[in-house]
């Protein structure tokens, strides 16, 4: 004779199943709405949102995305063969001798001190590779992923793309969704402080009270760039970033200027 299950556990174990099942059909609708809006997209971004891990991320990274759709192509990280071509370029060897002015300004006003800046330009991958692994990103992601599951919204492709656009991340994030960041156009550069071999203030939001603020380098370097270049214009205010300017080229100035001029 079978073993017969007590009530309350039968009746507990087909209401675990019952939320278990869905659960699943909840995690299915977004899955089908998330695909459906990446559809909407050019390839590199539905590629690229295929290289990111888990749902959670996937969200929020397409929430990025969605919220730069008018600007996206505009905005979208080099290829491996347009890096290549703006390091040979002379508006890069404009941008080394911006940074050597700087350098050498910051010299005088700290003597023993100098700084250095990362040109090389931030490849798609490499975004990707920090978006995978930020724990920041992650816990908003985690937080953007319950929001969306609480939402009836998020089971059609037009309410998801609604709630993400409209989405107050619970954090300020250290990344742009992959793709976006201007380190991926050569349009923003992070700067170090170093005594010799040593490093002083680094790109780590860990140190912005105790190094860079603490110790004022944030101040000693914006008054280094304010007194010899009028390119770099910051710091990066949001998320708090002492170290972070963006970059304005020649050829963009020109550009500009151009359409400024235009009826």
């Amino acid at each position: 004779m079978k073993p017969v299950l007590p009530l309350a556990l039968l009746i507990a174990l087909v209401l675990n199943l019952g939320v278990a099942e869905a659960a699943d059909a909840k995690n299915q609708a977004i899955e089908a709405s998330l695909a459906g809006a990446a559809a909407t997209f050019p390839v590199d971004v539905q590629n690229a949102l295929l290289e990111i891990d888990g749902t959670p991320r996937r969200l929020l990274a397409l929430r990025g995305y969605l919220r730069a759709r008018d600007t996206l192509a505009s905005r979208w990280s080099w290829s491996e063969a347009q890096i290549e071509a703006f390091e040979r370029s002379p508006e890069y060897a404009r941008m080394q001798a911006e940074i050597a002015k700087i350098d050498a300004r910051f010299r005088q006003l700290n003597p023993s001190y100098s700084l250095y800046a990362n040109t090389q330009v931030r490849s798609l991958g490499v975004q990707l590779e920090r978006w995978n692994k930020n724990r920041t990103v992650g816990r908003v992601a985690d937080d953007l992923h319950a929001a969306v599951r609480q939402s009836a919204a998020a089971e059609s492709v037009e309410g998801l793309s609604r709630l993400l656009i409209d989405w107050p991340a619970s954090a300020a994030l250290p990344l742009a969704a992959p793709g976006l960041s201007l380190h991926g156009q050569s349009k923003a550069l992070d700067f170090q402080v170093r005594a010799g071999d040593r490093l002083i203030a680094g790109p780590d939001t860990a140190t912005v009270a105790r190094v860079w603020e603490g110790q004022g380098w944030a101040s000693k370097l914006a008054a280094a760039i304010n007194a010899s270049s009028k390119r770099f214009k910051g710091p990066l205010a949001t998320p708090n970033e002492p170290w972070h300017f963006e970059y304005t080229s020649e050829s963009a100035d020109i550009a500009a200027s151009a359409a400024s001029r235009q009826p």
